[in-house]
This record gives structure tokens, sequence and C-alpha cells, in this order.
């Protein structure tokens, strides 16, 4: 697994951690990935209750998958290889899908471009006609907390 910092913030202040080292599932568990990363700049965390954490783990409910995703960060460049009329027509169904506070947050790289949003994107240009891949600033590979 590739332990990149991550592009945001590491854990979200929310998220429910899991300190059950026992646990068969723990070095696949995002929750305890997110245990381990808790550093003491951090006074106050969310935890899984111990308590609730049933005996036969194979079937814990609070178990989520440690894979990352793919993301893109920044859309500055989207469309400078894009005909001016597809180019605005574009802008404008992502700016009627996203919204505008969105769209502008993907544009300043403050937000991650999840990967169903990418294939919204590239759904975008296909619909236009064209086929090379929408050109996206930055990827990283990020937790889907």
């Amino acid at each position: 697994m590739n332990d990149n910092k991550l592009k945001n913030k590491p854990v979200p202040y929310n998220y429910a951690r899991c300190f059950n080292e026992h646990c068969p599932k723990a070095p696949d568990c995002l929750r305890h990935v997110a245990a381990l990363h808790t550093t003491a700049d951090t006074s106050f965390i969310s935890i899984v209750n111990p308590v609730s954490i049933p005996t036969d783990s194979t079937a814990c409910p609070y178990f989520k998958t440690a894979e990352k995703m793919h993301v893109a960060w920044g859309i500055s460049h989207l469309l400078d290889k894009v005909p001016f009329k597809d180019g605005t027509s574009i802008r404008n169904q992502l700016i009627s899908h996203f919204g505008k506070n969105l769209y502008y947050r993907f544009y300043r790289e403050e937000r991650p471009i999840t990967p169903n949003d990418q294939a919204f994107i590239c759904q975008l240009f296909r619909r236009k006609g064209i086929m090379e891949e929408p050109a996206f600033d930055s990827y990283t590979d990020e937790y889907n907390w």
C-alpha cells in the first residue's frame, strides 16, 4: 500500500478511527489506518466504541476497505486544446452539473475530482466528438473517506 501524504487533511475531523489491533482485518481497514495516522496535534478524535466491535470481526459493520482511489486535481488547463465553442459549452455543462462553487473548487485544486467525476467530464468530451482525454492538472492516490 502506497502511503503518500494526502493533498488535503490526512483524516477528516469526524472520521471514526478503530484501535483494535487484534482484528485480522486491521491492516486493510481504513478506520485502523486512520488510527495509525493520528498524531499528537489532534486533541480530540472520534473512535469506534470497542464494546460495539463484534467478536466475529469478519462481519464487522465498521470495516471500510483501505483502498486508495486515483483522483485528479485542477481543471485550469482542461479546455486548452478544445475548440472555443465546444469549450464554452463544456464549461457551462460542468457548472450546471457541479454548481459554480464546486466547479471553482475543482479549478483551484481545493477539492479532488473523483473517478466518477472524471468519467462524467470525459463523457462531456465524447458527446462533443473530442476523443482526446481530459487534461487535469495533476493526479494523486487518496483514501476514500
